[in-house]
């Protein structure tokens, strides 16, 4: 059996209310979904992240069908590791070049995600059981992405549908966010945990500042107060802010992580698998995590398949709080896939079927497809 094909296939749903981060918002729900091809008839299906900016899709064509899918054809697909070492030499050293690491990491995401999918197809066990967890069971999740629009209602809402865990989108001027804590602190009351996302919006000096404010507000972790992608202003507020500091879904690969855990430069770590090098890096931040004591909280804010490997990797993997579950309409998540993901009492079930464990939904995929 061969690599016969590598195909990205872009999906759009717009939103009738954007979502609002502090660098920008989103209008539409958009995703990359990576299909390798085999001889077999088989396909293996992933997901990369394609959130910012809104003309990100156009580099993760390229990138997947010009640079990495002549690497992959006539290969064995079941070469995972073999594969992933061959992209990585091949494009990392090109993308240091041009200054786009991010952009090309998250493309061979979404090929090691369908290449993670195709195995557990053709072995009839779910990527979870690949990865030697158990191929089955539900998984602790908190919800995301509330923004400042009706944010105490949104709060509101996700506590009676079941979770006990929360996240806030903060970072939109300082009255704003201590305004947005304090009532939803005083909506929710002290049994549901409380975190807060400012998006890399602060300097360490405001986030200092603010650490005395979030910390009497029992707030959990401060996710990203600071510019992440290194370590050199997250060393500036780590056991200093009063409060964890999370970050790492703006940072790449095993390499990244280590800078990151050797710099003691986050309490908690984020990894994001459509966007860190997939599945295989994920497994490797983790030990790597795990072996420096750093729990960790899987990033994640795209379509299905990206929840669904999510779901995979922390059902098996040791030492995760919880995964994140975008709290806003997500129809690339919710429609995309054939029964939906079982969400319930603050948990998610993790697929049981081979791979990755969903179906897409051959009508929802037509409905959502803007280019091929």
């Amino acid at each position: 059996m061969k690599i016969t094909d590598v195909r990205a296939h872009v999906l759009a749903a717009p939103l009738d209310e954007p979502i609002r981060m502090a660098f920008g918002a989103m209008r539409a729900r958009t995703t990359v979904l990576v299909e390798v091809a085999t001889s077999a008839g088989l396909s293996g299906w992933g997901e990369s992240w394609v959130n910012f900016p809104p003309w990100a899709w156009r580099e993760r064509v390229a990138t997947i069908e010009e640079g990495l899918r002549p690497l992959l054809v006539g290969a064995d697909p079941l070469a995972r590791d073999a594969l992933w070492r061959r992209m990585y030499d091949a494009v990392v050293p090109m993308a240091r070049q041009w200054g786009a690491i991010g952009p090309v990491m998250q493309a061979l995401s979404g090929v090691d995600i369908a290449l993670w999918d195709l195995e557990g197809r053709l072995r009839g066990v779910p990527i979870a059981e690949l990865l030697g967890g158990p191929g089955a069971g539900r998984v602790p999740a908190y919800a995301s992405g509330l923004a400042p629009a009706d944010v105490v209602g949104k709060a509101r809402r996700a506590v009676e549908s079941g979770f006990t865990m929360l996240k806030l989108k903060i970072g939109f001027g300082r009255e704003a966010d201590l305004e947005s804590v304090a009532a939803v602190r005083r909506a929710i009351g002290p049994g549901v945990a409380l975190m807060v996302d400012a998006n890399q919006a602060w300097t360490p000096a405001e986030t200092l500042e603010m650490g005395k404010f979030l910390a009497d507000h029992d707030v959990r972790w401060l996710e990203e107060p600071v510019p992440s992608a290194d370590e050199r202003e997250l060393v500036q507020v780590v056991g200093r802010a009063g409060v964890p500091i999370a970050a790492g879904e703006n940072v790449y690969g095993r390499h990244g992580f280590a800078r990151l855990l050797d710099a003691h430069a986050v309490d908690i770590a984020q990894p994001d698998v459509a966007k860190t090098g997939g599945i295989s890096e994920m497994r490797a931040i983790v030990a790597l995590a795990t072996a420096c004591g750093t729990p960790w909280a899987p990033h994640f804010y795209g379509a299905a398949l990206g929840a669904a490997a999510t779901c995979h990797c922390f059902a098996a993997l040791p030492g995760g709080i919880a995964v994140e579950w975008d709290w806003n309409p997500n129809p690339l998540r919710d429609a995309l896939v054939r029964g939906g993901f079982d969400v319930r009492d603050g948990t998610v079930a993790v697929p049981g079927g081979p791979g990755l464990g969903v179906e897409l939904d051959p009508e929802a995929v037509a409905r959502f497809t803007v280019r091929r």
